[in-house]
């Protein structure tokens, strides 16, 4: 079982964001834990600085969010992700979307932006546990 330690962001008052912090490829990521995103997904720009060289492919199927349908969406192989003392040399199948928006409204909010969010398939495949009193985030390999 591995457990590491999450944030709860207040964004405006009701208004709340669970946060962890990891890496991919040795590079800091802020990571929104989102229940409800059906799907892991990065950042593009920070695809795009971070690694310049990575091979995206395009996702063909239905791309559906709450921002709306019909937005691009690439999908990747991630190196080196750590979650606390978790390692995983390779994140497969990662959707690459654009964040300006939920970075921007974070910005007017005088929040960090973050990098990546943390959805549903990783909690379901790593039968995954959030406490709220003690702000831990736990799951199994």
């Amino acid at each position: 079982m591995y457990t590491t330690p999450l944030k709860i962001l207040q964004l405006e008052k009701g208004d709340y964001h669970t946060l962890l912090n990891g890496s991919v490829g040795g590079h800091k990521v802020r990571m929104v834990l989102d229940t409800g995103a059906s799907h892991s997904c990065i950042d593009k720009l920070f695809v795009n600085q971070m690694f310049p060289d990575m091979n995206l492919e395009r996702n063909d199927g239905v791309n559906a969010g709450i921002g709306g349908t019909g937005f691009e969406v690439m999908i990747a192989d991630l190196p080196d992700f750590r979650l606390g003392r978790y390692h995983q040399d390779l994140f497969p199948n990662t959707a690459v979307i654009d964040f300006a928006h939920i970075n921007n409204a974070y910005r007017m909010l005088h929040r960090k932006p973050i990098q990546m969010i943390l959805g549903n398939d990783f909690c379901v495949n790593h039968k995954a546990s959030i406490d709220y009193d003690r702000k831990l985030f736990s799951f199994q390999k």
